[in-house]
């Protein structure tokens, strides 16, 4: 596949993600509540993992709706199989701010994997997020770059900012300034801050356990140790030890990114039942 043709397929999916998921088509919303008992109100809290995982946190799961619960179980079962496929595939918010970063040369832009140590810190801030829930602390949508994007969209369709709480700005132009268009990757809020992409990361490396899940691997007999893939790769879950990439599951976000560049075609995307040969990984 040419890089053109892979990057309007990547791009395809952040458009069909904004049309599911975003006001004002919302048709998973739509969809979903003829088939659910659902009343009518749609919006994009809806379908979101946030919510459904507060309400399991302080024990009022019954109080999600039933769209928002088959969203989260939904969100779940795709990620314990194929990995966190909504964050690198739909999400758009991530892939707004991945494409800000495209506009900037590298060599202004903060590398955080050399300054922060990204993995512990987003587990950091994803028992934050959880604890201050349960402790009445947080509200789930306070800090939402999700959120924060659909009410800029909404801005430059109506010229209203009225919606803009002071919190949802902030964070909106740290996700997409600071750690989008200056940040390598432009992945920095995903890396760091968001718990949906936690939580999904978190079932992808539960679900390694059982026998079938998919995941990125590396060829290990294939990889010359060019590092292409770790340049591309915008979680920066890709590193290159003794001339062999090693891919941490904990970030990869399964985007394709590293396949795609891959000259060896050394990366594959691949059960882990798969009877070929042994994988090199983080």
């Amino acid at each position: 596949m040419t890089q053109t043709r892979f990057l309007l397929q990547r791009a395809a999916g952040y458009v069909l993600g904004f049309v599911l998921f975003y006001e004002p088509f919302m048709f998973f919303s739509r969809l979903t509540r003829d088939f659910l008992i659902e009343t009518s109100f749609t919006s994009i809290h809806v379908p979101c993992a946030r919510i459904p995982l507060a309400n399991i946190v302080t024990g009022q799961w019954q109080y999600s709706g039933p769209t928002s619960l088959f969203f989260c179980l939904l969100l779940t079962i795709t990620s314990l199989w194929f990995g966190p496929v909504f964050c690198g595939r739909l999400c758009p918010a991530g892939g707004f701010s991945e494409f800000l970063s495209k506009l900037l040369p590298l060599k202004y832009q903060l590398d955080l994997k050399k300054l922060l140590p990204l993995l512990p810190l987003r587990c950091g801030f994803f028992l934050g997020f959880l604890f201050s829930v349960w402790a009445g602390l947080g509200v789930p949508c306070a800090y939402c770059n999700y959120y924060a994007l659909e009410l800029f969209v909404g801005y430059l369709h109506t010229g209203a900012i009225a919606s803009f709480s002071a919190s949802l700005l902030a964070t909106f132009l740290l996700a997409n300034v600071l750690l989008g268009l200056f940040t390598k990757g432009g992945r920095g809020y995903c890396s760091l801050l968001c718990p949906v992409g936690a939580f999904n990361s978190l079932c992808h490396v539960v679900g390694q356990n059982l026998p079938g899940p998919f995941k990125m691997q590396v060829a290990a007999s294939k990889c010359v140790g060019c590092g292409k893939c770790a340049n591309a790769c915008p979680m920066q879950a890709v590193d290159v030890k003794n001339r062999k990439a090693a891919i941490d599951i904990r970030r990869c976000i399964v985007c394709g990114q590293c396949k795609q560049v891959c000259p060896m075609q050394a990366v594959v995307y691949r059960s882990n039942m798969s009877k070929e040969e042994a994988n090199h990984e983080a």
